[in-house]
């Protein structure tokens, strides 16, 4: 789609300054997107005052596929869905089937499964915040990022041997079971994170750039949460 300019109605020379809206088309392959998603953006200047997004460029037809695969095949599938928070997909999977199956896992595999997915949703968080600030020109705040990030997809590697498509559990259980070594790489995560944060928060809300591109963007109000079914951080 050409980028065009819709031009306001009545008298362009009057002395009240007019705005004008730029409709221009972004993805579905673009960096900023961090995936394959097409929007059509309204522009007045560098604010969005309206998008409307077009998906389906990923569809890959997961359910079709598990057709042809048992359910511990399947869970390659898993690690697709979201690469980014893998072993979060791969837990989900196999408690379906086991809660089908009426399987019951023993306590250290519940356990395992749990510190998993955490640090799956850690990891998947930490990616988007490194991502936002890079896309807002911070790229230190990245870096920062990136690296409490890269100690686990080590600790996931010392687990499995795969540091993003891990492939994990398994109908009633684990791939393997967590080793002193990946046991005592998370003790060492954890007591590194708490700082690694608070260094992150401190190189963007004090980032005067930063805040002034952020701050009232995106707001979602309570009603319109609720009304959206909104859940999670974005209800939060």
């Amino acid at each position: 789609m050409p980028l065009s300019i819709e031009p306001h109605t009545g008298d362009l020379a009057h002395d009240e300054p007019k705005s004008y809206l730029w409709t221009m088309n972004f993805g579905p392959q673009h960096p900023a997107t961090h995936t394959t998603l097409r929007l059509v953006l309204k522009l007045d200047g560098e604010r969005v005052v309206d998008a409307m997004p077009d998906i389906g460029y990923l569809h890959s037809g997961f359910e079709k596929l598990g057709e042809y695969l048992d359910y511990n095949q399947y869970v390659t599938v898993t690690d697709r869905m979201n690469y980014v928070s893998p072993m979060a997909n791969n837990v989900a999977w196999h408690l379906a089937v086991e809660k089908l199956l009426g399987i019951e896992t023993p306590p250290r595999c519940q356990s395992i499964r749990v510190i998993v997915a955490e640090l799956s949703r850690i990891s998947d968080h930490l990616l988007t915040l490194g991502a936002m600030g890079l896309d807002t020109g911070a790229f230190t705040h990245f870096i920062y990022a990136f690296n409490p990030r890269e100690q686990i997809n080590d600790i996931f590697e010392a687990l499995c041997g795969a540091r993003f498509t891990n492939s994990y559990t398994r109908v009633g259980g684990l791939m393997y079971d967590a080793t002193p070594k990946a046991i005592e790489m998370i003790r060492d995560l954890l007591k590194q994170l708490p700082r690694a944060l608070a260094d992150m928060e401190r190189l963007l809300n004090r980032n005067r750039i930063f805040v002034d591109r952020m701050k009232g963007i995106g707001v979602l109000s309570r009603e319109d949460a609720i009304n959206r079914s909104c859940s999670g951080p974005v209800a939060r």
